[in-house]
């Protein structure tokens, strides 16, 4: 049977050496047992009042609960089978970072793009500034776009003749652009 939470935890971090730390974890685990059940509700309940919400590489900047329980609900329409995996955590001052996979199946509209009905599992790092009051201020998700949309087809898979395709577009364009 897999580890559990706290186990991975331990794997992943150096040390928890306060008992600061080891609070911010627990919630943020709060966090991530609540965006596995999908649980938009509890999910934001683990933000202070006065918080944010980043994925630069999608292009999202929100700010406040109603606009994080929003992208919540948007990105688990579209991913009902959205989860977290191979969860590691590192404390670090007021933060803790978390690294797992992003995985599940793109079944609706997410930012932007039709359903595509693949199954997607990518890493990410994610950047967690910890409030005054022990809650997240902040989740700054960081992960590689473009292999999150290669598995899911709206990207064609790297040396593949779309690939090759699109490279010579792209060198055409180009050519074109400095005539």
């Amino acid at each position: 049977m897999g580890a559990s939470i706290r186990d991975r935890r331990l794997q992943g971090s150096l040390h928890v050496s306060s008992g600061r730390a080891a609070a911010a974890i627990e919630v943020i685990e709060r966090h991530m047992r609540a965006e596995d059940r999908r649980d938009v509700e509890a999910t934001v309940a683990t933000f202070t009042e006065d918080c944010y919400y980043r994925v630069p590489g999608l292009g999202v900047e929100l700010r406040g609960r109603d606009q994080i329980a929003d992208w919540y609900r948007e990105l688990f329409a579209a991913v009902p089978d959205f989860r977290n995996a191979d969860e590691r955590y590192y404390p670090a001052g007021d933060m803790v970072f978390f690294e797992a996979r992003m995985e599940g199946t793109h079944q609706d509209d997410w930012v932007g793009w039709a359903a595509t009905g693949r199954a997607f599992s990518v890493p990410m790092l994610v950047r967690i500034p910890i409030a005054d009051d022990g809650l997240l201020e902040a989740e700054i998700v960081y992960f590689d776009g473009a292999a999150l949309f290669t598995q899911l087809g709206v990207l064609p898979e790297r040396g593949s003749r779309q690939e090759r395709a699109m490279q010579r577009l792209h060198r055409l364009r180009r050519r074109l652009a400095r005539r």
